[in-house]
Formats: structure tokens, C-alpha cells, sequence
């Protein structure tokens, strides 16, 4: 990778953020009450660039203005979650989003 050793030199103890996306059971309405529960230390943010974490719901948030079947075709269901890792305690983070989830 090219700019590994920036990336080694910029990030705390050699560790680097992550995204990873899932499938709530329940489509768009899970997908909101999901984003009605998490709590910090998860940002709601259409955004990935950023240093905290961030959880979205895409068919309600950055794929909004698409009709759903143009959304569906790209891969984008109604329970489509995408999370970006930022710098947060690990543990934190874990704890909310399964708080979150529990609550579906």
C-alpha cells in the first residue's frame, strides 16, 4: 500500500479506522429507529471522512433522493447501514450499537 507508513505515522498505535456495512431486519422503518437509538458515541452523519465514528442509514440519508428501485438495483436496501470506525474507544462503541440494535 502506498501510503502505508503515512498511515502508520498519523494513527494511534498502528490502528486504522474501518467501514463495514449490514442488512437491519425490518427495512427502512428498523433503519430509522436504529438511527432514532444510537447514542454517542456514534455520529448520524451522511459524511465518511471524519475522525469519529459515524453510523447511516443510506436509504433514508445518502440515497434518499433516489427512487427505490435505481437504489435497490445499486445494492441499497431499505436496511442498508454503513458505519465508519473513528477513534472512539472500541468497547463504547460496541456497547451502543448493541444497546441500538436490541432495541429493533
Amino acid at each position: 500500500f502506498p501510503q502505508k507508513e503515512l498511515a502508520d505515522k498519523q494513527h494511534r498505535d498502528g490502528l486504522h479506522g474501518g467501514m463495514l456495512w449490514f442488512d437491519v431486519v425490518g427495512g427502512d422503518t428498523a433503519a430509522i429507529k436504529l438511527m432514532d437509538n444510537i447514542k454517542r458515541p456514534w455520529t448520524l452523519c451522511e459524511n465518511l471522512g471524519a475522525s469519529e465514528s459515524i453510523i447511516t442509514a443510506c436509504a433514508v440519508m445518502t440515497h434518499a433522493n433516489m427512487i427505490r428501485e435505481d437504489r435497490l438495483a445499486a445494492g441499497i436496501s431499505d436496511g442498508f447501514i454503513r458505519i465508519s470506525v473513528g477513534i472512539e474507544d472500541p468497547d463504547d462503541l460496541i456497547r451502543a450499537l448493541d444497546e441500538a440494535l436490541n432495541s429493533l
